[in-house]
């Protein structure tokens, strides 16, 4: 159980948002995600902004005491209500960026975000540092179902895409309630200067990389939005998702930096990333409405990046450790810039494009490692190349096949014999994984 436990989260929380999404999808339809996309990824960057890069300030201090915790809270309520009234107060002027009444309005709703984020800095901080993952993994869940309820009920009822506002609305702020009633200190809303001085200097690279995965999230939709038109954003937003989700559940306990790691993450990936690519046309058809068939395509483009994701997802060496920030800053800045570059190509351009940047920047990865590389790559090719060669053979099978077997059998029955059959594929080239057998004991010299 404790070697699952890793997965179990992320497993969860992706879960949970694709069982919402699949009820609440045919209803609302990619127009009202991606109107909803566009409101929130502007307020979402705002929030991690200040949310994340507080708590990791506030994790990463040596010693936090009460009135550390109660100078953070004054400050996030004041930063947080600030920027509430700043992006509500904005909203107008956003008027000429998305054709749609009912932008501002959402936009004014979601505004509220960053203050609910700021309220629950410091419980996730504390509950970080005492390393109470279990106690985060119930907020979050209390928070998603009782979000998603709402979401289900308003969308019945004919709310459209203002039933999503209150599903993130509603969610963030059970969490924040059920954060606050987890841990056994109470905060005050004393304010210090000089712990303020010792959680400002706490602010350093790290804890601004934090900012890094909702920027790479939220910029990309926003991107496609403004240049395509919300449906496009929708349809970008499921696609995105589900390759997230496959990263995220897939490489959860990837937390070696060693050199060695990241070439058993890269084999560990193989399999997975070819056979959602090449299945998710039959497998998801049957769940979704027509109108978001169009993301499937660029679905199986993103699902193939976290192939070479895998290899940069945690650093290849010591050396890189220190530079994290940049390199991930580099990642995240350079696909946006190519989102934007080919959005005009439309979704399946935007996709192949990403797909080549996380190449560039996998390999790019593996460049402080390179007299690693040099010396063995005898033992690395002997590693990676029957995997390789295993994930190849089953992909191309998938190719050529899933479109027939598809057509001629039911989903369930398809899915069942082109997995079945591509597992087999990889397994026959991979062999054994465990490398040369050790020789028999009767064959040892026997103990003396």
């Amino acid at each position: 159980m404790a070697a699952l436990y890793p997965y179990l989260e992320p497993a969860l929380r992706y879960a949970g948002w694709f069982a919402i999404f699949l009820v609440v999808a045919p209803v609302i339809g990619p127009r009202g995600y991606g109107l909803f996309m566009l409101a929130l990824s502007g307020v979402a960057i705002a929030e991690a902004l200040l949310t994340e890069t507080a708590t990791q300030a506030l994790v990463g201090l040596a010693m936090v005491d009460d009135r550390h915790r109660s100078t953070a809270l004054a400050t996030m309520i004041v930063t947080g209500g600030a920027i509430w009234l700043t992006l509500r107060a904005g909203a107008p002027l956003l008027d000429a960026m998305v054709a749609d009444p009912e932008f501002p309005d959402m936009f004014q709703s979601l505004a509220v975000l960053p203050l609910l984020g700021g309220l629950s800095v410091v419980p996730i901080a504390a509950l970080r540092r005492e390393g109470s993952q279990g106690m985060l993994l119930a907020a979050t869940l209390a928070g998603l179902a009782a979000g998603g309820g709402i979401a289900l009920s308003l969308a019945r009822a004919g709310a459209g895409p203002w039933s999503l506002v209150a599903q993130i609305i509603v969610q963030r702020l059970v969490e924040c309630v059920v954060l606050w009633g987890l841990p056994a200190e109470r905060v005050g809303l004393a304010w210090s200067a000089q712990h303020f001085t010792d959680l400002a200097e706490a602010v350093d690279g790290r804890a601004c990389a934090a900012i890094w995965p909702s920027v790479r999230r939220y910029a990309p939709c926003l991107v496609v939005g403004l240049a395509l038109g919300p449906a496009a954003a929708g349809l970008y937003m499921l696609a995105a998702m589900l390759a997230e989700g496959l990263v995220e559940i897939g490489l959860a306990d990837a937390m070696d930096a060693a050199y060695s790691a990241a070439m058993q993450r890269f084999c560990r990936i193989l399999l997975p990333a070819v056979m959602a690519s090449g299945l998710l046309a039959i497998a998801l058809p049957p769940l979704i409405d027509l109108r978001w068939w169009a993301a499937i395509e660029p679905a199986q483009l993103l699902l193939l990046g976290a192939i070479p994701a895998a290899v940069g997802y945690k650093c290849v060496s010591s050396v890189e450790r220190g530079r994290k920030w940049p390199r991930t800053a580099v990642q995240v800045l350079g696909g946006i810039a190519i989102v934007a570059l080919l959005a005009r190509h439309g979704l399946v351009a935007v996709a192949g494009g990403s797909l080549i940047w996380l190449g560039v920047m996998g390999l790019a990865a593996l460049w402080p490692a390179r007299h690693d590389l040099a010396s063995q790559w005898r033992r690395t090719t002997a590693e990676i190349l029957r995997p390789c060669g295993g994930a190849a053979l089953a992909g191309l099978f998938l190719f050529f096949l899933a479109t027939p077997i598809g057509l001629a059998l039911a989903p369930v029955p398809a899915l069942s014999l082109l997995s079945g059959a591509a597992w087999l594929i990889y397994l026959t080239v991979r062999g054994n994984p465990a490398g040369p057998q050790a020789p028999p004991r009767a064959l040892l010299a026997p103990e003396t």
